[in-house]
């Protein structure tokens, strides 16, 4: 059973490295309303050889980067302290061509074809193969799960489970959902940068079902409900960030903050992955919309994953490692971590991120925990959102555990239809309760391991 098991998690493996990046058909699933190009490598130019420095990463290993993206970050501090838009990154060097992986039974891992040598991959076939089966039990029409390492970036797992689609492949590196209210971690990043703070009391009426342009003004008469900022995040209070995002945003501010995290962006990867497409209108009630969740943006699970790491990793964003060796041919430069808001903004993510879970939206999904959870802290963000027709339930979960000293970050999206079986609060939470039973950790000198079950 085991190795029928290990088996059909290679099979899926293999299917999304050699996918790319792969979109909902227009009639199956919802209106396109990102970027085309599904499936184009997205490479940046090679990057010349250049003097290497020590970058430390709270929570980590020191990370071997270029001097000069060590100068650039200095210049992206006194950016943020102006609150001007950093440059998009340019990291790491145009991917070789990873082939098929299959499992090496020496090793224990995952290894492929990789230029003129052979790459060992970061991705843990055993938790891996139990990402796949949460999936496949709850039969997620359309479902995926990244973990990455944090600290490291280092890839755990590329889970995904299509039961509407079952040929379908490329699912947690394509930008298949809405953003919904996991965009609010850009807003709530641009609002702290406004000088907004976690405490301010905001007033406010409706908004419950749907936003309209008069709840944005100030009604004393109305506006009854008072939540301080950090509230309004962990309850995913839509009206509030409309409120905040009108009085103390523009288009501007909040498209510089949604491309610094990555947003209209290509990431660097060993396969393709589709850009997360944000569309961040000027007029004042569009952009209110967007800066709720209910924008035009558009959300890959790789993509999802990477946003909590910045909170992870203190504001730090690492690139994404799915290579952790090769034999035969040079390793791949690592890319440089580069910074997307500064220590003191990440930290107060992290504590709405955390409310979020003990008081907040996913206050009831994470009461009960397994074994392997209990006691650890977690931090996340939930979000929402249906489409009519054809109805689409789409529904996620982005965050870390411990939230404390973060040891691994989670993505989760699942879309349903009308009738599921599980929403991706539910199949996040058994993910890390995955992980920490197995303890897939890493090892003083980086290298990953498979404890026990217990």
């Amino acid at each position: 059973m085991k190795d029928r098991a290990l088996l059909a998690t290679l099979f899926a493996v293999a299917a999304i490295l050699g996918a790319g990046a792969g979109v909902p058909r227009a009639d199956e699933s919802v209106p396109s309303r990102g970027t085309g190009g599904a499936g184009v490598p997205l490479a940046p130019a090679p990057v010349p050889p250049v003097e290497l420095a020590r970058v430390v990463i709270p929570g980590a290993e020191p990370v071997t980067a270029p001097a000069a993206e060590l100068a650039k970050d200095a210049a992206l501090e006194a950016e943020l302290a102006l609150g001007a838009a950093p440059e998009a990154p340019r990291v790491g060097e145009a991917p070789r061509v990873l082939g098929e992986p299959r499992l090496d039974p020496g090793r224990g891992r995952l290894v492929a074809p990789y230029g003129e040598g052979r790459a060992v991959l970061t991705i843990d076939p055993r938790l891996q193969e139990r990402l796949e089966r949460s999936l496949s039990t709850y039969r997620a029409p359309w479902g995926a799960t990244v973990m990455l390492e944090a600290g490291s970036g280092r890839v755990l797992a590329l889970a995904e489970h299509s039961e509407a689609e079952p040929e379908r492949k490329g699912l947690a590196l394509s930008p298949i959902a809405p953003a919904a209210s996991v965009f609010k971690i850009v807003t709530a990043a641009a609002l702290l940068e406004r000088g907004v703070g976690v405490s301010d009391p905001i007033c406010y009426h409706g908004g419950r079902r749907r936003l309209q342009p008069r709840l944005l003004a100030d009604d004393p008469r109305r506006d009854r409900r008072c939540v301080s900022l950090a509230q309004a995040f962990g309850h995913s209070t839509n009206v509030v960030f409309a409120k905040l995002a009108d009085r103390d945003l523009d288009a501007p501010a909040l498209r510089a903050a949604a491309e610094r995290f990555l947003f209209n962006v290509p990431i660097a990867f060993p396969r393709a992955v589709e850009p997360s497409p944000a569309n961040i209108p000027d007029d004042p009630f569009g952009l209110a919309n967007a800066a709720a969740g209910f924008g035009d943006v558009r959300l890959s699970p790789l993509h999802a994953a990477l946003l909590a790491s910045v909170v992870a990793n203190g504001g730090l964003l690492v690139p994404p490692v799915l290579v952790d060796d090769v034999e035969g041919a040079p390793l791949p430069a690592p890319g440089a971590p580069w910074r997307v808001v500064d220590e003191a903004v990440a930290s107060e993510l992290g504590e709405m991120m955390r409310s979020t879970v003990t008081a907040g939206t996913a206050r009831r999904v994470f009461r009960r925990t397994a074994h392997g959870l209990r006691g650890v802290a977690v931090a996340g963000k939930t979000g929402s959102l249906a489409d009519p027709s054809p109805f689409r339930d789409y529904t996620w979960f982005v965050g870390y555990a411990p939230a404390e000293k973060p040891e691994v970050v989670v993505a989760t999206v699942v879309v349903n239809g009308r009738l599921w079986h599980a929403r991706a609060p539910t199949v996040a939470r058994e993910a890390l309760e995955a992980f920490f039973t197995t303890r897939v950790a890493s090892l003083p000198d980086g290298a990953l391991r498979t404890a026990s079950v217990r």
